[in-house]
C-alpha cells in the first residue's frame, strides 16, 4: 500500500510554536517501521504543504497523519480536515475529536458530562476577576497549564502554587508567554497513570502505565524531566484501579468519537480514585514518547504497535490488513 505521512517538523526546539512538532527520528522511526510492514511510504508534510500541492494526494491510497499545527486550539484538526474536505482515508481521529482533544477545558466538560470525575477547575486571565476569585476559592495545591497545549509546554515546578499569591504571578506568567486563557485545576499530588488505546468500536485499553513522579513537585517524569532527583511510583496498580481507569479512557474515546488510537492521563489519589486528565487523540510517535513507553512496558516493539494501530484503521476502513508477521516485527 501506498501511505502518505503528514507530519510537522520540528527545525528550532526553543520555539513554543513547535513544542509538539516532531524530531526527524520520530518521523524517520514511523517511516521505518511502515516500510518494515510491506509498505510505501511518502513523505508529504504538514497543512501548508498539502494545500500548495494537493495533487500529491493523487496516487496515496491511504494517510498516516501525526502532523500537530502550528497555533491555535484548533491545529491538530487542520490536516484531518484537509483529509476528510477531499474524501482522503487516514489513519487516527477526526477533525472534531482532534479539536475538542486538545483543549483540555472542552475535553474536562465532556468527562463530567459523561459522569467521570475530573479535578475540579477554573479557566482563568489575569484580566478576568470573578475568575481569579473562583480560582482561589479552589483547594490548594493548584496547577496552572495553558489551556489548549501539549507535550508539558508551560508546566514546570512553577506552574504548582500554594497560595493566591503563587497562582496571581503563575496565571500572568502563563499567559504572558504563551497568549493563551490558563486552565487552573486542583492537583492531585499521589499518582499519575496513563492509558493507551487501539481500536474501534470498542477501542481495546491496554493495560495502564505508572508515570514516574519527581519527588519534589510530584510532577511526571515527562514533565520534570532532568530536573527530577529520583523518580516516585506510589500507585498499587490492583485489578480494580486498572478496571476503572480503562473504563474512564474507553469512555472519553467513545464520546469524543476517537479513531485508532488514543493516549488518556489520570491522576490518582491515595484512595486509589483515578480522576481524569485529558484525552490525546494525537500522542507522540516518538519512539521515547507514548508509544514507544507504551510498547517497552508491554513488552513488543515500536513496529508491533504502529501494525496495530494501521490494522484499527485498514479494519474500520475495510481495507486489506497488514500482513506482515507482527510477532516477529523488528526492534525499530
Amino acid at each position: 500500500m501506498r501511505i502518505g505521512l503528514t507530519y510537522d517538523l520540528q527545525t528550532n526546539p526553543s520555539d513554543d510554536c513547535q513544542a509538539e512538532f516532531d524530531q526527524p527520528r520520530t518521523i524517520a522511526a514511523l517511516e521505518d517501521a511502515l516500510r518494515w510492514l510491506g509498505h510505501e511510504v511518502v513523505r508529504l508534510g504538514n497543512a501548508e504543504q498539502l494545500l500548495a500541492a494537493p495533487a500529491r494526494l493523487e496516487h496515496i491510497q491511504l494517510v498516516f497523519n501525526i502532523a500537530e499545527g502550528s497555533y491555535g486550539r484548533c491545529r491538530e484538526a487542520w490536516v484531518p480536515m484537509l483529509l476528510e474536505q477531499w474524501g482522503v482515508p487516514f489513519v487516527g481521529s477526526g477533525a472534531a475529536a482532534q479539536a475538542l482533544g486538545l483543549d483540555k477545558v472542552m475535553s474536562k466538560r465532556v468527562a463530567a458530562a459523561s459522569g467521570l470525575a475530573t479535578p475540579r477547575w477554573v479557566v482563568a486571565t489575569p484580566d478576568d476577576r470573578i475568575a481569579m476569585a473562583r480560582a482561589g476559592e479552589l483547594s490548594f495545591p493548584l496547577i496552572v497549564k495553558p489551556r489548549a497545549e501539549g507535550s508539558g509546554l508551560g508546566i514546570d515546578a512553577g506552574a504548582i502554587v500554594h497560595d493566591m499569591e503563587m497562582l496571581t504571578r503563575r496565571v500572568e506568567w502563563l499567559t504572558t508567554r504563551l497568549h493563551v486563557p490558563c486552565l487552573v485545576e486542583e492537583f492531585i499530588a499521589f499518582g499519575e497513570l496513563t492509558v493507551f488505546l487501539i481500536g474501534n468500536r470498542p477501542p481495546v485499553a491496554l493495560p495502564a502505565v505508572q508515570r514516574p513522579l519527581d519527588p519534589d513537585s510530584r510532577l511526571a517524569c515527562h514533565v520534570a524531566g532532568e530536573t527530577a532527583r529520583g523518580w516516585l511510583c506510589p500507585v498499587e496498580l490492583t485489578p480494580a484501579l486498572e478496571r476503572a481507569a480503562s473504563q474512564i479512557a474507553v469512555t472519553m474515546f467513545e464520546t469524543l468519537r476517537c479513531r485508532d488510537m488514543a493516549r488518556v492521563d489520570l491522576r490518582v489519589d491515595e484512595r486509589a480514585t483515578p480522576y481524569f486528565l485529558e484525552i490525546n487523540p494525537l500522542p507522540s510517535f516518538d519512539p521515547e514518547g507514548s508509544v514507544g513507553l507504551i510498547a517497552e512496558c508491554l513488552g513488543t516493539t515500536y513496529t508491533h504497535l504502529i501494525g496495530q494501530i494501521l490494522n484499527a484503521a485498514l479494519q474500520r476502513l475495510e481495507l486489506p490488513l497488514v500482513h506482515a508477521p507482527l510477532e516477529e516485527a523488528g526492534s525499530v
